[in-house]
């Protein structure tokens, strides 16, 4: 039933999405952190402490560990799931990937409670997915490259973006 290359075709796609993941939740924060508030903090407001950024490379860890459980709970029965419903009903299984990435979205935000970050969560889910199903190949490293390329420009034109005054308030 299971094939010789079954026990690194795991492996190989539950590490292509959760590096997926990760580099997903990284351009997020560097975004986030790059084109976020960057106005004084009012009188009730805090300043933000260095142990918060002493704390960020910290983070990561979190991330990750987040990035691998919601690989293994969430996207990779949505890569097996697709082909299977186009073993059995047809149609392409990008088709149907996308399909149950929007319902295993569904089911996040609603169990997190953060309604209007569907179609972002729907989006991550999706193209983690896609990713992950051509996983199987090998291609671990280009995916590395390419997503850490991805948030290094992030970075880079968003901080651009704020020296020049064209981004922040």
């Amino acid at each position: 039933m299971s094939g010789p290359d079954e026990g690194r075709s795991f492996a190989r796609m539950l590490r292509v999405s959760a590096l997926v993941l990760l580099l997903e939740a990284a351009a997020a924060l560097v975004t986030g952190t790059v084109l976020g508030s960057t106005r004084e903090p009012g009188p009730d407001e805090e300043y933000l402490s260095a142990l918060t950024f002493l704390a960020l490379p910290f983070l990561g860890v979190l991330l990750l560990v987040a990035a691998v459980v919601v690989s293994l709970v969430f996207v990779l029965p949505t890569v097996w799931l697709g082909e299977g419903l186009e073993r059995r009903l047809g149609g392409r299984p990008a088709w149907w990937q996308a399909l149950l990435a929007g319902v295993a979205a569904a089911l996040l935000v609603a169990y997190e409670g953060i309604w209007p970050w569907w179609p972002a969560v729907w989006a991550a889910m999706t193209a983690a997915a896609l990713i992950t199903r051509h996983a199987r190949r090998g291609h671990f490293v280009t995916v590395l490259l390419w997503g850490t390329l991805a948030v290094l420009t992030v970075f880079m034109l968003g901080g651009a973006g704020v020296y020049a005054g064209a981004v922040g308030g």
